[in-house]
């Protein structure tokens, strides 16, 4: 019975030993960070500035990759079929994680199992900008515009079941207007139709508007926040016209299903180091986020808040299944 004992004790030893050691042999291999937009957007911003702070922490090459397409199931598909060993990454969010289960009926992967969280990065509301031509100048404005020639206006959006088309479908639902929905593979696209005149609107994150809205080629209409933003305090929430509209966005790391759990942990050690760095917290919170680094447990339960909550909002917006 002692030997027994003694036996599994010794084994038990063994393999925490294996596990720290393969905690630290990772990263053994260069790191790529997959977005499922294309370039310019908030979720490629957010994994740069993860991926300039990786390589010297762990002196090791970090890519950032840009798959976009199909609301982020291109890029979601790839990175659920690499190998599980923590060396390719995702920027995940509110569509790809939530919204898409919703969305889409039959994909070639599961949603909710295919990937763990890693860490949330950020959280942020979504806000209606327009050119800074456009005749709108506030929520009540651009209503009335879409009330006079229904159906006449155009929105464009990161595609299907986005944040910004959820945007639109609340204000189009609250404010009982119709507005046309025309579907982008990303932000950086969007920006140039807006200001030529062929988009009326676009609901987009402050972090990436607010240049524009600054050199005054972009204008803020309303923040989808249950308060005014520091950043832009004259820029009044959405509910002020439209009581109940309240729309933010998130975005966070993920790993593919099957990654060791020491790796896991590693990496949202790493993660919530940099979040807490007083210049990366000030410079986020300075775009329009609110960042509260948290663990992959407080993430995973965060997710499954989040489900419960789009569930009830694409419902009542109207969003079906494609």
């Amino acid at each position: 019975m002692i030997r027994r004992c003694l036996r599994r004790a010794v084994s038990a030893l063994l393999l925490l030993g294996a596990a720290a050691a393969q905690a630290q042999d990772y990263p053994s291999a260069p790191i790529r960070i997959v977005v499922p937009y294309a370039a310019g957007g908030i979720a490629d911003v957010l994994a740069r500035l993860v991926a300039v702070r990786l390589e010297p922490m762990w002196k090791q090459s970090v890519v950032v990759e840009n798959r976009a397409g199909a609301n982020g199931t291109i890029a979601m598909q790839f990175v659920a079929q690499v190998r599980p060993d923590g060396h390719t990454l995702m920027i995940g969010n509110t569509a790809t994680q939530v919204v898409n289960r919703f969305l889409y009926r039959n994909l070639a992967f599961d949603i909710e199992r295919g990937f763990q969280p890693v860490g949330l990065i950020a959280t942020t509301p979504m806000m209606l900008v327009v050119a800074a031509s456009s005749p709108a100048n506030s929520v009540a404005d651009l209503l009335a515009m879409a009330r006079a020639e229904p159906g006449r206006l155009n929105f464009g959006s990161a595609g299907n079941g986005s944040s910004s088309h959820l945007g639109l479908a609340m204000l189009t639902s609250l404010g009982k207007v119709q507005i046309a929905h025309v579907p982008y593979k990303g932000t950086a696209q969007i920006v140039p139709d807006l200001l030529g005149g062929r988009l009326a609107g676009y609901f987009d994150v402050p972090g990436t508007s607010l240049g524009a809205i600054r050199a005054g080629t972009l204008k803020p209409l309303g923040v989808g926040s249950s308060k005014r933003l520091a950043a832009l305090p004259n820029v009044p929430t959405m509910a002020e016209t439209l009581p109940g509209f309240e729309l933010y966005s998130w975005l966070g790391l993920f790993a593919p299903a099957g990654v060791p759990r020491e790796r896991i942990d590693r990496l949202n050690r790493a993660l919530r180091g940099m979040l807490e760095e007083p210049s990366l917290n000030r410079q986020l919170v300075e775009q329009g986020n609110e960042v509260a680094p948290n663990t992959p447990e407080e993430f995973d339960a965060f997710i499954r808040r989040e489900a419960v909550r789009m569930g009830e909002l694409l419902a009542a917006a109207g969003v079906r299944p494609e």
